[in-house]
């Protein structure tokens, strides 16, 4: 079920009927179902691997917070990375794998490939249950005692999908709420709805309009509908992926549960930096954590430094696909970001203030951004290089009409208004009547401008 659907609007209704039979406790019981019957609309068989992945952690976090020894803790935390990793490995990285060898080794590998389909969300919830356990070697969390508690963690459904990626220790004290949820969360959750719906079926949808046949055929198209089209995509990735967090938030607000934010203006962003910091930032965060830290961080030369965010970026890029696109894509951000990083803190000078700084910044960043949006959307390193040869030697072709550079720019100044003004309370400092004619005007333009229903780009993943 897709949230911008009417049959996930139906079977949300029924879950909010059903959140004012079920009270205190039992409310978490309730919703641990429905996210069980959530996830398996898509396929019912993959809620056993589900079903597995959540039972292996609980098992073993348990056994490591009950453990006396360093070997045995880590013995536990040893079989619960061989299981999230080794099911990870199997259904999204088995076929890459043989491609490559085959291609190293020249043996035919076609016979051994893998007729699987991977399970949507797999990524996520892995990589959420899994830093449960890790928590738990470290002694950062509290084990869970209850299982079904455990589950709901793992499997609630506003989030289950793709993201934001809880930790244990901040889901697990909003379990014990039993008081009614407020009518401040209630309206929240309508208003991050209705925003996370907007940016998705009016922009990102509309927008997938035109990237599409641009990336289809590259070939076809000039050197500035390329960028033209490079730059939409970053635009369009932002609005699919930030709405569905919106959304996710939206909704969990609905049942007095508050959820991470994970996206923070990030195409305003003025330099690498900041750009990761409010960019997927509970992915970012974790990857920081569980990756980035245990290597030695930033508390080391400069090459070691450089080496610590290039691995942890290219993780990430893998983390996104078995594809050496999103390879090459997480190491070209790991090395604009270590440059960077390693130039700021050798530095010796600093430019003055004045008002125009970040603006300077924003447009020196930007460039970067699209390249790597480029990157992204590409289908192959391939079409990437085509793509380059293009743009470098500017040549002519099928153009996109010029209303999207103007439509960009209304995006723009749109965003940098939000950015300004919009402290995601907006309804809250509102009257009634303000309220109503707010929500009233986002409705009518998602049932106006809506597009088609696409999946979010983020399922994928």
């Amino acid at each position: 079920m897709l949230f911008n659907s009417y049959q996930f609007l139906f079977f949300l209704a029924i879950v909010l009927l059903l959140a004012q039979v079920f009270r205190g406790r039992s409310r978490n019981r309730m919703l641990l179902v429905v996210s069980y019957v959530f996830y398996a609309s898509w396929n019912p068989l993959f809620v056993l691997l589900l079903v597995f992945s959540t039972c292996l952690d609980f098992f073993c976090g348990g056994q490591i917070a009950r453990s006396s020894t360093r070997v045995a803790k880590r013995g536990y935390l040893a079989a619960s990375l061989l299981g999230n990793l080794g099911i990870l490995a199997y259904f999204k990285y088995g076929n890459f794998f043989l491609e490559n060898i085959a291609f190293i080794s020249g043996v035919d590998a076609s016979p051994f490939y893998l007729d699987v389909i991977i399970p949507l969300g797999i990524s996520f919830y892995t990589f959420q249950s899994m830093s449960y356990t890790i928590d738990m070697y470290r002694g950062t969390s509290s084990p869970y005692e209850n299982l079904f508690d455990f589950a709901l963690y793992v499997t609630f459904f506003p989030q289950l999908i793709a993201g934001p990626i809880l930790r244990a220790g901040e889901f697990k004290p909003q379990l014990e709420r039993t008081d009614p949820v407020k009518d401040s969360e209630i309206i929240q959750g309508v208003e991050l709805f209705a925003l996370g719906m907007f940016k998705k079926v009016v922009i990102a949808d509309n927008l997938g309009g035109v990237v599409d046949p641009v990336f289809a055929s590259p070939g076809d198209y000039g050197a500035a509908s390329i960028l033209l089209a490079s730059t939409l995509f970053w635009v369009q990735i932002y609005c699919d992926f930030s709405g569905y967090s919106t959304m996710a938030r939206g909704i969990a607000s609905l049942f007095g549960f508050h959820l991470p934010r994970n996206f923070y203006f990030p195409i305003l962003a003025h330099n690498p930096l900041v750009y990761r910091r409010t960019w997927h930032i509970t992915m970012g965060n974790w990857f920081t954590d569980y990756i980035y830290k245990p290597l030695g961080g930033s508390r080391v030369g400069d090459l070691r430094y450089a080496f610590n965010i290039l691995v942890t970026w290219t993780a990430l890029g893998l983390w996104h696909g078995a594809s050496w696109n999103f390879i090459g894509w997480g190491a070209y951000n790991g090395a604009i970001l270590a440059t960077y990083a390693i130039v700021m803190r050798r530095k010796s000078w600093s430019l003055p203030e004045f008002p125009g700084k970040q603006i300077g910044g924003w447009m020196l960043n930007a460039p970067t951004l699209v390249f790597s949006a480029m990157m992204f959307r590409s289908e192959s390193m391939g079409q990437l290089g085509m793509m380059l040869t293009r743009i470098a030697s500017w040549e002519g072709g099928e153009s996109i009409d010029t209303v999207w550079f103007g439509v960009l720019g209304v995006l723009f100044v749109v965003h940098l208004a939000s950015f300004m003004k919009y402290d995601e309370n907006l309804l809250m400092r509102l009257g009634w009547p303000g309220r109503v004619v707010l929500l009233g005007g986002v409705t009518a333009l998602i049932a106006t401008l809506g597009s088609a229903s696409r999946p979010f780009m983020y399922f994928q993943f």
